[in-house]
This record gives C-alpha cells, structure tokens and sequence, in this order.
C-alpha cells in the first residue's frame, strides 16, 4: 500500500477550499480556518495563491479581496474559474449570517486580472464543479440565504459554455440532491462520488455523460464519503475520504481499488494531481486539526519513491534533551519528564524534569500540557487505551541520591491529569521491557540503581519476570515465576502475536548481551532468534505488521575500540527468522532518540540538541523501497 508523502506545507491550513491545476500549478482559493461550525467572516480566507507541482516550496500569493469558503475552482484554456461559494456576513460576536453565492469569475493566469462571468440563477455552496470540452458544469449543493431564513437543496445541474459564456447558464436534470460531494471529469464523463443528502451521508456513485444527457448509477464508494476529494488524471480516478484510505477507479473496471492511505486522514480537503500523474493532498480538518501537509500519493511514480518520506526540525518548547515518557496518541506526540542534559551521567537534582508537553504532528503545533507528578526521566509508557496511558518506574533524584523509583502513574488525556496509580513496583527498576498480554503488564529485565547502597551493590540487574492486571490502582507486580535467560537493561523489547522479543542490551560490569531471547506467552517457554549483525545498547524497536525494525543505539566499533551510534536500520523477519538492513540515511541524533509505529509508517524523534531547544523528526515507510517485509 501506497503512503501519503509528507512534501510540503500550505501558507494557511483551511477546510472547504478550491483547487485547479494549470500549466504545473495547483490554484488554492478560500477556505474556513476559524473554529469549526462557528462561521464568522474573520474565519474565511481571503488567500488566493498557486504552489508549484515541482516544488511545493515555491508558493506564489495571487490577488483576491473576499473571503469566502465553498468556492470549487477549475480551469480550462490558461484560466481558473471560480463558481459560487459560501460568505459569512456576521463578525465572530454576532448572530450567524451565511449566504450562498451567486457569484461565478475567471481568472487569467496572463494578466493575473479576475473578470466576471454570467451569475448562477441563485446562490450555490457545498457543491462541486467539472469541465468537459468547453463546458463548466456545476453540481449538487444547496443555497443558504441566512437573511431570508431559506436553506433549498439543489435538484438540477447547470452547464455554461465557456466558448460562449453570454449564452447563459442551462438546467439539466439530476437524479439526486446531495452537498459535500466530489466531482470529476474523466473520459469526457462526469464521476460525482459521496456527498451527504438530506437524510444522512451518501456513498453513492454516480456517473454522467453529456453526450447523451444520462446519468448512470455505479459501486458505490467504499470508504468515507462525506466531504470527500477527488481529481483525475489519464483516465483514473483518485479519491479519499476523513479515514484516510486512498481509493483509484479507472473507466474500464468501473471498480474502486484501495492503492494506500494518507499519513494524515482528512476531510473537506483537495486532491491535485501533478503533471507526472502523481496525487496530491491539500488542507482539510481531522480531529478538531487542520494539517499543514501537503501530501503526495505516487499513484503513477511509485517506482521512484523513497525509503525516507520527510525530515522536519522545528523548535521545541521542552527543556528535555532525551529520556522522557512517550504517548503517541492519534497524530499527537506526547512527552513527559526526561533529563535537560546531553551528557550521558549528569543525575543532579536539575538535570531531572517533570514537563508536558504535546505536539501535532499533523499541523507541528505545540501544547503545553500538565507536568508529570514528579521529576523522572526513563519511565516506560504504555498506551492503555484512547483514554488514558500509564507511565512505570524510571529514574529520579528523592533529594538524597539518583536512584531507581517503584511508582506507576496513569495520564488521563481529556482532563489532562496524572494520578498515581498502580500497578507499582515491589523494587524499584529503570530500564526494562513493558509490555501488555491478556489483560495483564508484564515486565522483562531492567536495573535496580541505588547509590546509597554498598558500592559493589550500586547495580542489580533484575531477571525475575514480573507481572500485574492491567488498571489496578492498588496492585503490586509480583513474580511470574519465569526469569530471563540472559540478564539485561536498556534493551529493546517488542510483542509480535503472543511472542515478546528481546533485543540487545547490557547486563552485569557493562557488558553487551548479544543473544537474543524470545518468550511465548501461549506455551510459557524460552526460546532464542538470530541476532542482528551488531549488538546494540538502548535500541529503539517498533513492530509494524509481524516485522521488528530496529534502529538507533550504540554498537561496538568494528576496529574494538569502543562505542559509536549504529546508524543502520534493520529489520527482523518474524515468519523467516531473518534479518536484513532497510535502506535509508539516519539522522544525526541518532543516540538518543525515540521510534515509534505511526500509521504503518516508522516515526523517529529526538530532543537530542546541546545548543538550542529544538525537536528533530522524520518519517519512514520502510516498505517504499523494501516491497513485503
């Protein structure tokens, strides 16, 4: 399957814009970007520019005076048409006043001047627009008039000839009424696919043909459908919906083939394609958040694509440089605690952090949220579920030393608020495996640190499994009765079906443990896997599908002289017991950063920087260039 490419970003983020491509351009009029169904006319967008299909990052601002939303743009013969839309006439403090427009332009890409074009017999938004040969059809939506308190679905479809426009607009029959549809060209035909009617949302598909006035119903769609995008290119259909999934019809099938998703979904977007048949994605809303990304679905160039899909950097506005506890909920990056040093053993009262912070990825925007309850670095996390996640144990100083700490803690993220809770530990333990199965934590190696103790006792290497129901407030993890093959800490651990994989590591004077180790929850029983080509201290490991990909870490020098970044990413077959390097440059801060799965995609990040306060990120789709891993 196909991933959306992160390739660019949008001057403004808005919903329920108009696109048209011409001459290598994407055109991008309008658009809402105040709060959502609370339409003011400070909230509709007066922007009106083009973004090079070539380079997303040469965008031009075009002139336009009124701000408007619902305005779906094509274009024919060197200009882009604009027909109707939807104008807010109250400021935000006032009742409401909406009005359909009746209002159709064209703009010449020459001169760079709008000039009008005969007006709609009444006002039309939520609707869409196709050209065929020389003529402009506009289709579905429905007239708002605030003023008149009238609201009227459209029941018939207009055609202007743009060869002949003083000829005026003609009616022509349409077999439904429905808003909030996309519709296409293609093969000289019209597709208009979703929409929603007055009873609900349609996933009808239906398709026109203007040679001989008739419309035929076809398959419907089969993913979301409500403020839908679509465009087409030599023949074929490319459409996507708020769940992602990207779906491509072609004429002589009449059938829609799900090609891939988007890395982030959207609705009342655009879809462009560029001038090598490639997709690409513009604004939109999921989620109460509009992305900033453009993204690009190599529908026709997927031959080309790339292992690494994007690299962003961007300020953060954490003092934390690495270890903190992650939540990776939706599209959003959470971060709690971790240590304000780069150094490797700075463990004084300061260097600990107790901070919030979010970040959305989908439009790079930062969020304070609530501290964690105490100043903690390398606490394991665990996604619980869409309500809460739960933060174990780390390293922390009580006032009298550094030391390893027993606590559990749950986060609840509607209400922002940390509560201790357990399960917690019987002994303290940093740096060990956290994993769930059959309602249950389970806990595989890990360090208990205490400086306070004999100094020949400072480390213990933990080899008893632990384990503790899952939402227990007052449980305690107790002994499994199982204990590791191989002691080891800062290692990574992954869950694939009911097996948990353990991978690199150090255990007892600093040693690196290169076996790896494999427990099968369904039969209770150890077993070993081939190791990687080098062991690896503090890996990251993700699973994505029954593949373990591992990046990041230290590994042995080849030459034995020490320690350096591994800055390979492998991968770890668990159906063939094989291993293999994907294909792909690492980035700098590749010590001490965090992966994590994102939409079937590999997301890395690090707050690793000594000079500025500064977030690094990158995006993987491994199998861009690895086929089936």
């Amino acid at each position: 399957m196909l991933s959306g490419e992160p390739c660019g970003f949008i001057p403004r983020p808005t919903t329920s814009f108009g696109s048209a491509v011409l001459d290598g351009w994407v055109y991008v009029m309008g658009g809402y970007h105040g709060r959502p169904h609370d339409y003011n006319a400070l909230g509709q967008s007066k922007d009106f520019y083009r973004v090079n299909s070539r380079n997303t990052s040469h965008v031009e601002m075009l002139p336009n005076q009124m701000g408007m939303q619902s305005c779906p743009l094509e274009s024919w013969e060197g200009k882009v048409i604009r027909t109707g839309g939807l104008v807010a006439r109250n400021s935000p403090e006032e009742p409401t006043a909406l009005e359909s427009l009746r209002s159709v332009q064209w703009f010449d890409s020459l001169s760079m001047k709008w000039s009008d074009l005969p007006s709609l017999p009444a006002g039309r938004s939520s609707h869409d627009t196709a050209v065929v040969g020389s003529h402009l059809y506009v289709i579905g939506g429905w007239d708002i008039q605030s003023e008149a308190d009238s609201r009227s679905w459209h029941n018939s479809m207009l055609r202007l000839d743009l060869s002949d426009p003083d000829a005026g607009w003609t009616a022509l029959k349409m077999p439904f009424e429905k808003r909030a549809l996309a519709a296409v060209s293609v093969q000289e035909k019209i597709l208009v696919v979703g929409g929603m009617t007055s009873s609900g949302i349609s996933k009808s598909v239906h398709l026109y043909d203007p040679s001989e006035d008739s419309w035929e119903d076809l398959t419907d769609y089969p993913g979301q459908s409500f403020g839908i995008a679509a465009d087409s290119f030599a023949g074929q259909v490319v459409a996507t919906g708020s769940d992602g999934a990207v779906f491509q019809w072609e004429e002589p099938t009449r059938q829609w083939e799900k090609i891939g998703y988007l890395t982030f979904p959207r609705f009342f977007h655009q879809v462009a394609f560029d001038e090598a048949g490639d997709a690409m994605v513009f604004g939109g809303i999921s989620g109460g958040t509009r992305p900033s990304h453009i993204e690009r679905v190599r529908v026709a160039s997927a031959d080309q694509a790339s292992t690494v899909v994007q690299q962003w950097s961007l300020p953060s506005p954490s003092d934390s440089k690495n270890r903190q506890a992650i939540f990776l909920k939706g599209a959003s990056l959470y971060t709690f605690g971790g240590n304000n040093s780069t150094g490797q053993h700075d463990f004084q009262p300061e260097n600990f952090l107790s901070e919030g912070h979010q970040l959305n990825l989908a439009s790079l925007r930062w969020r304070k949220r609530s501290d964690y309850p105490m100043r903690r670095q390398s606490s394991q996390s665990f996604l619980v579920d869409s309500k809460s996640g739960f933060a174990l144990g780390g390293f922390g100083h009580d006032g009298e030393s550094a030391r390893t700490q027993p606590e559990g803690y749950t986060y609840n993220f509607k209400s922002d608020e940390w509560t201790r809770s357990g399960p917690h530990f019987q002994e303290p333990r940093s740096q060990f495996g956290l994993t769930e199965h059959d309602g249950e934590f389970w806990v595989f190696g890990g360090l208990d640190y205490d400086s306070t103790r004999d100094r020949s006792d400072h480390f213990r290497h933990l080899a008893e499994v632990v384990h503790a129901p899952v939402g227990d407030d007052e449980a305690r993890f107790t002994p499994t009765g199982f204990t590791l093959p191989n002691t080891r800490r800062a290692f990574g651990g992954a869950k694939v079906g009911d097996k948990y994989y353990l991978i690199g590591g150090m255990t007892d004077n600093f040693e690196l443990v290169e076996p790896c180790d494999v427990f099968d929850f369904s039969n209770k029983a150890w077993s070993s896997m081939p190791s990687p080509n080098r062991p690896r201290i503090s890996p990251e490991v993700v699973v994505l599908g029954t593949s373990i990909f591992v990046a990041g870490g230290m590994s042995p020098k080849v030459d034995g002289s020490g320690l350096e970044p591994n800055t390979t990413l492998e991968v770890f077959c668990t159906k063939d017991q094989v291993w293999s390097v994907v294909p792909t440059e690492m980035p700098k801060s590749i010590r001490h950063m965090s992966m994590s799965e994102f939409r079937g995609q590999l997301l890395l990040f690090s707050f690793h920087n000594q000079e500025a306060s500064a977030c690094e990120l990158m995006l993987i789709n491994p199998y861009n260039a690895s086929g089936d891993l």
